[in-house]
């Protein structure tokens, strides 16, 4: 005997024993009962008679009363439905087995079994649960959905929370100890630019941005996986958990870099305004050091735009599928040693337009050719109007909208103009030096001894003219009592210092002496100018003013043409070089 039949056993003999104590009305008789009506206790004798005149049958298959004979129809199948039940006792339940119970004729007739030939004289086992067992069968998946919503939500709260931390354990990393890689500091500028213009702290989410950084989507993933772990970008919320990777263990696994927002490193601190100006000068020193390969990443840039714009011209104007993908490489290629070569991006627009507009006719006055032959015959095209255009001069078309540069594009041209420029007045600035150096060694072998060597003169000396650069990078040249520069330098009576400076030696400067070392009196542009003069000592706060002096007299003097023009290319250096020459950050 198996664990259910002896459970059924069990159930049969506790309502045996619970029918015992009452009367039992068995339908249709005590002889041959094949249903028991089940009474609630507490119905008034005029319902109990309606509910056993209700049940009532001498064989399967035929009431013995009609509803209609026992009162209203409403009335009765209410007073049935809440006081009675009919348990069919030949018709066992297959997980309790316990009779099947129903409630009013309509269900007795659905079971199929209210016939005679249908109805189970014997005690059969039916292949359906009964109404207890359901209800029992359902709260029981009622409480398991239940105890599986709780599961459910506490592990969805404990991911949040992990999630949470991982993203506030960020704050916590030290400052970045790696330089980026040419694009990728490309791309940190890029990203510092739209932060400042879109009035925003973060940058992204990439999967929400029309428009590239880099080369390609995925060149922009691993642009942001890399500056993540070299600590200079961390994410930021909003948030989602869809956002993240978790490991079986709720623990953090990684987060998907194009959903999530990203800002600069906690360490460059909470004033996002200095944090970018910080981040953006340690990248874009990095980057003006490199000029060669910051044009090669501008060309590589182009190269991919005009590879981009080949393919969209094909699909817009002419329905053709891209460049094959064989062909992809070759045409790049192409395109890339044309931008070696001298041509500019505007004269690759024309020439690929020029291209897909010859092979297009080409292949309408082809029959038979396969699909991608006119694009495949584009790459071909284009290598021959390259080579051939050496010699002639190449039209320029402007990039359309639909195939705009990656974003680092502008960001590297920018950077390229600065290094010019710098190179520029660099050589400018190198050459008066040299020739003011030899004018002083000229003076200095004329002068005579009788100049007197006066390192401090008093404060009424007459006036002269000097060269003064604030902590804010402005340069200006005024007419003042050297008592009066002093007083400028050391903001009011301060304690100053002077430095003799190698390379002109005309040239000396003051500089004040304990002064707060404090964000607003950084200079870092006054202290560029005084390393293009060979000074190496600093940093220096506060004014920094520049004289002259004569080659055996040490009393400040005022500034010479020649020296106010190097001063001026000096500066114009030492402010690109920090960066002063950019917006504000």
């Amino acid at each position: 005997m198996g664990k259910r039949q002896r459970r059924r056993n069990r159930q049969r003999q506790g309502r045996n024993a619970q029918q015992a104590k009452g009367q039992r009305y068995l339908l249709p008789g005590e002889q041959q009962p094949l249903v028991e009506v089940l009474l609630e206790s507490d119905l008034s004798d005029q319902d109990k008679e309606i509910c056993l005149a209700y049940w009532a049958f001498t064989e399967p298959g035929t009431w013995t009363h009609k509803v209609a004979e026992l009162g209203s129809s409403n009335h009765v199948l209410r007073t049935v439905k809440a006081g009675s039940r009919a348990a069919l006792l030949t018709r066992l339940c297959s997980e309790c087995g316990g009779p099947t119970t129903v409630t009013t004729r309509s269900e007795m007739a659905a079971l199929g079994l209210w016939r005679p030939d249908a109805f189970p004289y014997q005690e059969t086992t039916s292949s359906s649960t009964c109404r207890d067992c359901r209800e029992a069968a359902a709260v029981a998946r009622r409480q398991e959905e239940e105890r599986a919503r709780e599961a459910e939500k506490k592990a969805l709260q404990e991911q949040v929370d992990k999630a949470s931390a991982w993203v506030a354990g960020h704050k916590d990393a030290p400052f970045p100890e790696e330089m980026p890689s040419v694009p990728d500091a490309l791309a940190l500028l890029a990203m510092i630019d739209i932060m400042v213009r879109t009035e925003r702290d973060t940058f992204g989410p990439l999967s929400t941005s029309k428009y590239s950084l880099g080369a390609s989507r995925s060149a922009d993933l691993d642009t942001l996986c890399n500056l993540h772990r070299q600590r200079w970008l961390a994410p930021a919320l909003p948030a989602t958990i869809a956002d993240f990777a978790f490991n079986d263990d709720n623990s953090i696994r990684g987060v998907y870099v194009d959903k999530v927002p990203w800002r600069l490193a906690h360490a460059f601190g909470d004033d996002v305004s200095r944090a970018r100006q910080e981040a953006a000068e340690g990248v874009r020193h990095l980057l003006l050091r490199r000029p060669t390969r910051l044009r090669d990443v501008v060309m590589d840039l182009e190269a991919v735009t005009a590879l981009a714009y080949l393919d969209g011209l094909l699909d817009r104007s002419y329905n053709e599928p891209p460049v094959p993908e064989h062909r992809r490489q070759e045409a790049y290629d192409t395109f890339h040693e044309a931008l070696v070569n001298g041509f500019n991006l505007r004269q690759l627009i024309a020439v690929a337009w020029m291209a897909a507009s010859s092979s297009v006719a080409w292949g309408q006055r082809t029959p038979g050719l396969k699909p991608g032959s006119v694009s495949a015959a584009c790459v071909t095209s284009i290598g021959r109007r390259i080579e051939a255009a050496h010699d002639r001069p190449v039209p320029e078309y402007d990039v359309p909208n639909w195939a705009n540069l990656p974003a680092t594009h502008a960001t590297a041209m920018r950077l390229l103009k600065q290094h010019d420029a710098v190179a520029d007045a660099l050589g400018q600035f190198r050459t008066l030096r040299q020739s003011i150096v030899t004018r002083d060694l000229e003076s200095l072998e004329n002068a005579t001894d009788d100049d007197p060597a006066d390192w401090e003169a008093g404060r009424g000396e007459a006036e002269v003219t000097f060269a003064l650069i604030t902590p804010d990078g402005q340069l200006d040249f005024q007419s003042e009592t050297a008592g009066s520069m002093r007083d400028k330098v050391s903001s009011g009576g301060g304690a100053v210092d002077r430095v003799i400076l190698r390379e002109p030696r005309s040239l000396h400067a003051y500089v004040g002496e304990l002064i707060t070392p404090a964000p607003e009196n950084n200079n870092p542009v006054a202290n560029e100018v005084l390393r293009l003069l060979d000074c190496f000592d600093g940093p220096f706060y506060g004014p920094v003013a520049f004289f002259s002096v004569s080659a055996r007299n040490n009393q400040p003097q005022g500034l010479d043409p020649q020296q106010q023009k190097l001063l001026t290319l000096a500066h114009h250096v030492a402010k690109t070089r920090t960066g002063s020459d950019t917006p504000a950050f």
